[in-house]
């Protein structure tokens, strides 16, 4: 006699994750074990527009306007430089005569400073004679003096020189060796380099290259305590504000010098960097080695960006920041930590920084651009035109480019990508059967399935439907990743579609 004992059935209850919008962006802080689906554990080279992905930032080589009246018509700037590009300022003169403001974009190329006219028929770019700085790469500043637009230049070893379009340069005997410096109330406010650098000097009034230190001329304030050494000085809001290693001091400089005075406003545990000190209209943007932080003129706060952990572990003194159309542009480099290689990181000779961010200060949404090494950033505004252009460490350390929003460097798409937090999806111990996948896209890109067992890539063609992928991927956890390495990115509405196992 043969008996007979029923199997038991396993239950296998049917679920939907869906990623309705990518609008919640990036988070590295929270264990990914517990993050949300929503966001992201990694995400660049993608910008969140409307809760979709698209391209992000990318560069292409700089274009420039024939004329005023036909801005659209542009030529080629042709580079003619040997040696690399470390720094980039906009030149302002105005034609008394004509009654017009010409622009110059002028830049730093390794000893000598050469120019670009804004407008004009020409491709080429031309030197300014006798300008050498050999030693350190100069400060600038655009100021009138005696009626004229001059550009004011000083190195911390290489002293000082002034230029204006319609004279030979001159240089400025006795002139200072300057680390940093802005214009205030038709003084020159410099940090000095004077071994310590712990010394803040101010012109004559309305004379910016006179320093002789009398009560009628030029002057200087010595900060000696612990906030450590003097990196860089701005005008903000009626006051001059020196950012130093650990704190942030405020120069009250009205009228006689006689008057001036100073406070100690904000003393930082953490590193300040110079370069990423930068007005952005009623706040200053800077970064500290714990992250990033905003200052309002008296206290600072400190920005939550949810992506902190890629600060450790990095120093980052050779950042560049800007502030353009809102935004906050923080060149720097970042930890990703995720064994990849994106642009700049596969270059032989290393690379100084690897990532930039774009902060949107009303909103606080954030995108991060991965793979560029951008050395030195400038916004041209003469009220026609308005471009954010970079220079470059590395391969391109010899050009000049714009920014776009097409994801490309250099004409080359940069890989982006979305990843998901590996999670147990609220479900642990159990086995998920990943059934499928359902997405709009576009353009061509790849979706990435990955558990504990096994990984999928799925390759997909551009469509203005919603593809389905048959996925059939088993695991306890799960990770999701949208890739693309294509351009006119556009990719919306995922979800997935699995089983739990009970």
């Amino acid at each position: 006699m043969f008996y007979y004992k029923a199997l038991l059935k396993k239950n296998v209850t049917e679920y939907k994750i869906t990623f309705s919008s990518f609008a919640s962006g990036m988070n590295s802080e929270i264990d990914e074990g517990i993050l949300p689906y929503k966001y992201a554990k990694s995400c660049f080279n993608y910008r969140i527009v409307n809760g979709a992905l698209k391209d992000g930032i990318g560069f292409e080589p700089l274009t420039l306007p024939k004329n005023m009246d036909d801005p659209q018509n542009e030529r080629q700037v042709i580079m003619e430089t040997s040696q690399k590009v470390e720094r980039l300022w906009l030149y302002r003169d105005f034609d008394q005569e004509e009654n017009v403001a010409e622009y110059k974009i002028l830049y730093y190329n390794r000893g000598e400073i050469r120019w670009i006219p804004l407008y004009g028929q020409s491709m080429y770019t031309f030197i300014i004679p006798s300008v050498i700085y050999n030693t350190s790469i100069p400060n600038a500043v655009n100021y009138r003096l005696d009626g004229k637009d001059y550009m004011i230049f000083s190195s911390p070893t290489d002293g000082m020189w002034k230029y204006n379009s319609n004279e030979m340069a001159q240089r400025i005997e006795d002139g200072p060796c300057i680390v940093s410096m802005c214009l205030h109330y038709e003084r020159l406010f410099a940090i000095i380099e004077n071994g310590e650098r712990n010394r803040l000097s101010f012109s004559a009034n309305l004379d910016p290259t006179n320093f002789n230190v009398s009560l009628d001329e030029g002057g200087f304030i010595d900060m000696q305590d612990d906030r450590g050494r003097l990196l860089k000085v701005v005008s903000f809001n009626d006051y001059v504000y020196v950012f130093r290693e650990f704190g942030v001091a405020r120069v009250s400089a009205y009228g006689d010098q006689t008057s001036f005075s100073v406070s100690q406003l904000f003393a930082s545990s953490s590193k300040i960097y110079a370069n990423s000190v930068c007005v952005c209209g009623d706040i200053i943007m800077l970064l500290t080695r714990d992250g990033l932080y905003s200052f309002n003129g008296s206290t600072t706060s400190k920005v939550t960006l949810g992506i902190e952990t890629l600060f450790e572990g990095i120093k980052n003194e050779q950042c560049a920041s800007i502030y353009h159309n809102g935004k906050y542009y923080l060149a720097l480099k970042l930890n990703f930590n995720d064994g990849e290689k994106i642009g700049c990181e596969n270059y032989s000779g290393g690379y100084v920084n690897n990532a930039i961010i774009e902060l949107d200060l009303k909103t606080g949404d954030i995108s991060i651009t991965r793979g560029i090494d951008i050395c030195d950033m400038l916004v041209i505004d003469d009220g026609v035109i308005c471009k954010l252009i970079a220079c470059f460490h590395g391969e391109h350390e010899k050009d000049i480019a714009q920014m776009t929003t097409d994801g490309k460097f250099f004409g080359t798409p940069l890989k982006k990508c979305w990843v998901s937090p590996k999670s147990n999806l609220g479900y642990p111990t159990q086995v998920k059967r990943i059934k499928e996948v359902f997405v709009k896209t576009k353009s061509p890109c790849y979706v990435k399935i990955a558990t504990e067992n096994k990984t999928k890539i799925f390759s997909l063609k551009g469509s203005n439907i919603t593809q389905r992928i048959k996925a059939n991927v088993f695991g306890e956890q799960v990770e999701v990743s949208f890739i693309s390495q294509d351009s006119d990115t556009d990719i919306s509405c995922p979800y997935i579609t699995m089983g739990v196992t009970s």
